[in-house]
């Protein structure tokens, strides 16, 4: 089988190639250590994340991963993905035929999650084995199928939560419900795309081409909280991880993730973590905490 290979490396920038609308040519995508990574076709993109982190813009909106996570785009979401300094992502862009292909409990669907324990050294192996890459360039090879299909069988076991999610979907056929259920799919990952501030549920609706209280129901069935629910839990998460990992002030991180004021961010917060986010930021660094009595116990030492 033929595929192309794409590797961006120390802050190069790769394009994958305009492909024809019958073009079924998979590709295989690697970044590393701040290497760029656009995918200008119209194919389903699934990432794994084996080291340090990475951005990734989309139509679904920005989402920042970290070592151990995998995402599946569909075909219309034209990625750009940019690697961590000491990052290294793999990926891979696949027509439709071979994304129906990827499991036989029927494809991928859009999603993001957690690699499961050892899958980020298997996929590394497996990736070794479909083909050599060069550095910053692009190239097209023969691959073996046999060596290719392991690995999008490993990124179909990591779907095997969402899955179990098919059953909850309305339809009177297993066809019908995978259909609701990658509708539902694409409103919930536009909800981890958009972090920076409340997404309506008119938008989400619109994005399933359903009625608002088609969507509303059928989501709330199918995650077990309404959508409204869902965001604000989504930017609450993304907050905590902004004040463990940043240096931004509780309002500025509040701010960033779409609350209106510091008042109505402290409130969410302390409803969702049990404590308010200054002292969740103590907690969950300790290093900080003590920096801090340090210099409380200097200045109580040198006041007359």
């Amino acid at each position: 089988m033929q595929m192309q290979t794409i590797w961006s490396d120390r802050g190069g920038m790769q394009a994958t190639g305009c492909a024809l609308p019958d073009d079924e040519m998979p590709t295989l995508l690697a970044a590393s250590r701040g290497g760029s990574v656009a995918v200008v076709d119209a194919a389903a993109t699934a990432w794994l994340v084996l080291r340090g982190g990475a951005t990734l813009d989309c139509r679904e909106g920005r989402f920042s991963l970290c070592r151990g996570q995998w995402i599946v785009l569909d075909r219309d979401a034209r990625p750009l993905l940019q690697a961590a300094q000491q990052g290294l992502v793999l990926g891979f862009a696949l027509p439709a035929r071979l994304q129906a292909m990827a499991a036989a409990e029927g494809g991928l669907f859009a999603g993001l999650g957690q690699l499961e324990p050892g899958a980020r050294t298997a996929a590394l192996r497996l990736w070794r084995r479909c083909a050599r890459f060069q550095r910053n360039a692009r190239g097209q090879q023969e691959v073996a199928w046999l060596h290719a299909e392991p690995l999008l069988r490993l990124l179909a076991r990591q779907q095997a939560p969402l899955r179990e999610l098919i059953d909850r979907c309305p339809g009177r056929s297993l066809r019908r419900r995978r259909q609701v259920f990658a509708r539902m799919q694409r409103a919930w990952m536009h909800l981890a795309g958009n972090l920076d501030r409340p997404v309506r549920i008119a938008e989400l609706a619109e994005l399933g081409s359903v009625s608002v209280w088609y969507f509303t129901k059928t989501f709330q069935a199918l995650y077990g909280e309404g959508p409204q629910a869902a965001s604000s839990r989504l930017r609450l998460a993304q907050a905590a991880r902004l004040l463990r990992g940043t240096r931004l002030s509780v309002g500025e991180a509040g701010e960033a993730c779409g609350f209106e004021n510091n008042c109505s961010f402290s409130r969410a917060f302390r409803a969702r973590f049990g404590m308010p986010p200054s002292r969740y930021r103590l907690a969950a660094t300790p290093h900080a905490a003590n920096r801090t009595g340090t210099r409380r116990q200097a200045a109580s030492a040198a006041a007359p």
